[in-house]
């Protein structure tokens, strides 16, 4: 069965500032939370674009030693960028949640901005899978460690795309 979630941010900063920092996004520069590193999740170490545009793909790299790769689906600059995630085989999460072909998958994201007179509202929504039993079992906690990492990607976002748009 599918889901979905997402959240958003008003960020002060121009549209190209914000798009830039979701496709070249400084994921090292964000703090890991030690509640993450509790649950078993592993710290993104950075996201680099291979080729951007629809038909593109961006990978990124964990200090799991795995990767997940983004294939681009929707590349409107400065407004949308949706994207389908394939997970490298063995990529855990809670320490035993195999997110290639366990019962809780990632299948598709999105990032929207719609500019306002005082800078930028971004949202990330994410579309997952919980599949059999044990799926069924994930439901409460998938969706609060998604909850919990979607604020954190916005959060770094944010704070690096106003820190550019201050020294701009």
């Amino acid at each position: 069965m599918r889901h979905y979630i997402e959240h958003g941010t008003h960020i002060h900063a121009s549209p190209e500032i914000v798009w830039r920092h979701v496709t070249e996004v400084d994921i090292a520069s964000f703090r890991h939370p030690a509640y993450f590193v509790l649950l078993g999740i592993p710290k993104p170490l950075r996201a680099e674009i291979t080729k951007s545009g629809v038909g593109g793909k961006r990978v990124a790299y964990f200090d799991n030693g795995r990767t997940f790769t983004q294939e681009i689906i929707v590349w409107q600059p400065h407004a949308q960028y949706d994207f389908t995630f394939q997970t490298e085989s063995g990529f855990r999460v809670g320490y035993l949640l195999d997110l290639s072909d366990g019962p809780f998958q990632m299948t598709s994201g999105s990032y929207r901005l719609v500019s306002g007179e005082n800078g930028v509202r971004l949202t990330l929504a994410s579309e997952y899978a919980l599949r059999g039993f044990w799926g069924w079992c994930l439901y409460v906690p998938v969706r609060l460690v998604l909850d919990l990492f979607q604020r954190y990607l916005l959060r770094g976002i944010k704070a690096n795309a106003e820190r550019d748009a201050t020294h701009a």
